[in-house]
């Protein structure tokens, strides 16, 4: 071993110290110490609880996961792809031919009309190459579309009072026509026509 020229052993050189790590853990501890302050130990635990309990439900859930992945994420992807589209073509395009009946029915019925559809196993028939999904079957679905408009199928003709108040009639797949109170001319597969003849009033609308 060498020695200095005093005759003592040379001192190892102490590396320096590097007050960067140091400085980002006290930086670290504050933020800790202000979130603490803030919410609160138990707030935070209750915080981070729900996170997970959160994450647990919708990997695990596969209703969570569809709503996720087919509802909100293609919503999202349309919106982006169409950004100039108005509303109605959005709608037109995620819900196809549906829309596209509904939005008619709502525009050739004044708003106070009670409108009266088919059997619900009709409601989905194909008809000219057009066909209406189980979608409307769904009153309340349908009549977000239609709204002031007040809807029922004929399944409900001896349990619905508004039976007695209908004003149209739906017709669906050429079903419906027999529902009309006279004979019905020129006939297509799906339209809405007024119950009476010549009650076809548009100047609520």
């Amino acid at each position: 071993m060498t020695k200095s020229i005093s005759g003592k052993k040379p001192r190892k050189k102490t590396e320096r110290s590097q007050p960067q790590p140091v400085l980002q853990k006290k930086q670290r501890n504050r933020i800790a110490d202000w979130l603490i302050k803030a919410f609160g130990i138990k707030s935070m635990i209750m915080a981070a609880a729900g996170c997970l309990l959160l994450y647990v439900v919708i990997s695990e859930n596969k209703g969570y996961q569809w709503m996720w992945t087919n509802l909100l994420k293609a919503n999202w992807n349309i919106i982006r792809q169409h950004r100039n589209a108005t509303l109605d073509e959005r709608y037109q395009m995620k819900l196809g031919f549906d829309y596209v009946f509904w939005n008619y029915v709502k525009q050739n019925t004044p708003e106070d009309a009670v409108i009266l559809f088919p059997l619900k196993e009709y409601n989905t028939e194909k008809a000219d190459n057009r066909q209406l999904t189980y979608k409307t079957n769904n009153k309340m679905w349908v009549t977000h579309f239609i709204y002031p408009r007040r809807m029922l199928y004929k399944d409900e003709q001896d349990t619905n009072p508004l039976y007695k108040e209908v004003t149209h009639v739906a017709i669906i797949a050429g079903h419906g026509y027999e529902d009309l109170e006279y004979p019905a001319g020129n006939r297509t597969y799906f339209t809405v026509l007024p119950k009476k003849q010549g009650d076809n009033n548009l100047t609520n609308k």
